[in-house]
């Protein structure tokens, strides 16, 4: 409501109170709840038995439309927030953010392969500048000619949107020595990991569960914040998620080990 910038969607508007009534001290957190169910689906709920708008009401150039069925969101993630305003005089707005967990049009359960070939079907057509008659020396924006399935490409997005790419080199690439493992189980100061004496490229670390139940952490090679290995998502709590690295990450980018406050849990890290 408050963007500087210009929506390019209305702001949907709807109630709790046309689901349950009012619901009194019940009242504020009946709406989270709903912000909450909104944001999980990424849909505007509808309100219901709505029929006509109070035309005392004055929205005029305000962006917004009041929901009579429920809409979809565009993005894979959304925000929704409620405003209670106490017989009192004690106001208090919440807000809830989320992304998509809930159905089909959700990343989290989509096939990555088909979300990239429809991605892949709305592109533009590449642009193919002809230097010369051999086609071999011709450049495009498209895909590259010469790719083979399993190659790596650096992409680089700049200011404009435009992409470039390079064909990543493994054989140059400095995968790391030694390996360190870091996290807020020990404030982001990375550990010295022990080398196996029976496995060739085995790494082993351990991580100590705190008082919150949930511990966060990333491997590093050669004590060099330029060479971290992290998850492809944020927060990871899988154990097959991608590995990506060695690169410069944020700490958001690290998997999550949940357990009881005080419980060991062995990290292994294998460099083949």
């Amino acid at each position: 409501v408050m963007s500087a910038t210009p929506r390019k969607e209305p702001l949907v508007i709807t109630s709790s109170k046309s689901n349950i009534a009012h619901g009194e001290g019940g009242a504020g957190l009946a709406g989270f709840f709903k912000c909450c169910l909104q944001v999980s689906n990424c849909e505007g709920a509808a309100n219901v038995h709505l029929k006509v708008k109070n035309p005392h009401l004055d929205m005029e150039g305000f962006p917004c439309q009041i929901l009579s069925e429920s809409v979809a969101m565009r993005e894979d993630a959304a925000y929704a927030g409620v405003s209670s305003f106490g017989f009192g005089g004690t106001n208090a707005h919440a807000e809830a953010w989320g992304k998509n967990i809930m159905n089909s049009r959700g990343c989290m359960v989509s096939d990555p392969v088909k979300l990239f070939e429809r991605k892949l079907a709305k592109a533009p057509p590449a642009e193919i500048t002809m230097n010369g008659d051999d086609v071999r020396d011709w450049e495009t924006t498209g895909l590259d000619p010469a790719g083979q399935i399993g190659d790596r490409y650096m992409i680089e997005l700049d200011e404009d949107g435009v992409a470039s790419w390079e064909k990543v080199d493994e054989e140059l690439i400095d995968w790391g020595d030694d390996f360190f493992i870091q996290g807020t189980f020990n404030n982001w100061d990375p550990e010295a990991m022990e080398r196996s004496d029976s496995v060739l490229g085995l790494w082993i670390g351990e991580v100590v569960i705190g008082s919150t139940g949930a511990e966060h952490f990333q491997i590093m090679a050669d004590n060099d914040d330029e060479k971290v290995y992290c998850p492809d998502r944020p927060h990871c709590t899988s154990k097959v998620a991608q590995v990506q690295g060695p690169k410069k990450a944020a700490k958001e980018k690290s998997w999550v080990i949940r357990g009881a406050p005080g419980e060991k849990f062995k990290v292994e890290f294998f460099q083949q």
